[in-house]
């Protein structure tokens, strides 16, 4: 298939849909059911990271079209490309560099993920996206991904400061939980979602924050929850052997059941409502901030965190002053207004005026027990 027939018309048997992020419209067309299914489950509920789904009554900003093929047919465009268009590179993720083919009025990029040799493609012509890429499980996340990066690209054009952090809903109140990979972000705000009344949880290992009015409006990025065994046992729970996720299990012999293990279980916001019994909150004020430490051989904390710590472990998780996932702008998103993110200093100045804690838990009493001691801290 040549690649006008691909950015011309839309596949046979594609559905259509509109997402409104923030102030722009994407039209999203697809000719797998599976692929649009895991974009309802992830931007679910509407919200997360901007996006909700709209009516498409105005023109789209763009176009994203996923094209389910067989490999072969994703090969040979591949081929194509190869001896008729100028070779070169580009950063997928950072530090992850794959091959582009720029032509007259359309570059092909190649798309692989680290973990699989399985190869798509996308081509980006001026207003649309097309992804071509075979039918399997992993292809039919690259909508997914696509999408969730130009929300992200959005966001950051717009002015969002970009934490390494996930997050609760409190009395209505966002509270980040903010810590290096390892410090237990994810275990410290699930758990406290689960056991705080009415409470929520956000999202997992980053947030946007916009400014709005005297403060901060929080928002969430829909990536899953990644969790390993040792943190389900620190939360008291047994029954996940039970559970049916889209990502399935980490494969056995995988280190998934050490508690400092890199593989991991991974549920998207669905799955964390399903199987946790958790609220799941789009967007909220921000309220304060947590820097965890979840740690079986430590003792049991909770103590008002100093300027200086919460200066430290702050400034080194911002992604807005070091993206550690996006490269370059490969995907050249159009973006109707651009803005400054508030300043590092700026948002410490606020959290000054919050409550910021620090903790260190290494069981599920210490969880439970940092339930009760955060609630009344909050509320004295």
């Amino acid at each position: 298939m040549l690649v006008s027939d691909l950015v011309s018309r839309d596949p046979d048997g594609a559905t259509t849909r509109f997402l409104r992020v923030r102030d722009q419209t994407l039209k999203i067309v697809t000719n797998s059911p599976e692929a649009g299914g895991l974009v309802s489950e992830t931007f679910c509920p509407p919200g997360m990271l901007g996006v909700a789904e709209t009516d498409g009554e105005e023109a789209p900003d763009l176009v994203i079209a996923d094209v389910a093929r067989d490999p072969s047919t994703v090969a040979e465009l591949l081929r194509r490309s190869a001896q008729t268009a100028v070779r070169g590179a580009y950063e997928l993720t950072r530090h992850y560099r794959q091959p582009r083919f720029d032509a007259e009025g359309h570059t092909v990029f190649v798309l692989r993920d680290q973990n699989s040799d399985e190869v798509a493609a996308l081509i980006r012509t001026e207003g649309r996206m097309t992804l071509v890429r075979p039918r399997s499980g992993l292809g039919d996340r690259w909508l997914t991904r696509i999408i969730r990066d130009v929300a992200t690209r959005i966001a950051k054009a717009e002015g969002s400061l970009v934490l390494h952090s996930s997050a609760f809903v409190y009395d209505d109140g966002a509270y980040l939980v903010i810590g290096d990979s390892g410090a237990g972000k994810s275990t410290t705000a699930i758990a406290l979602a689960r056991l705080l009344p009415s409470a929520g949880w956000m999202g997992n290992d980053r947030m946007h924050l916009d400014r709005r009015g005297q403060g901060y409006q929080v928002t969430a990025c829909p990536l899953p929850l990644a969790v390993n065994k040792g943190s389900l046992d620190v939360m008291g729970i047994t029954d996940f052997g039970s559970w049916s996720v889209r990502a399935g299990f980490p494969q056995a012999g995988s280190d998934w059941d050490r508690f400092q293990g890199e593989d991991k279980l991974k549920l998207s916001s669905q799955e964390v409502g399903r199987y946790l019994g958790v609220r799941v909150v789009p967007n909220a004020p921000l309220a304060g901030v947590i820097l965890p430490r979840v740690d079986r051989e430590a003792d049991y904390s909770l103590a008002s965190a100093s300027a200086a710590h919460a200066t430290e472990v702050v400034t080194r998780n911002c992604f807005s002053l070091d993206d550690n996932l996006y490269g370059e702008d490969w995907l050249d998103v159009p973006v109707r207004r651009r803005a400054a993110p508030p300043s590092i200093d700026a948002f410490l100045e606020h959290l000054a005026k919050l409550t910021v804690l620090r903790c260190s838990v290494g069981s599920a009493a210490d969880v439970a027990r940092l339930a009760a001691d955060f609630e009344d801290r909050v509320r004295t």
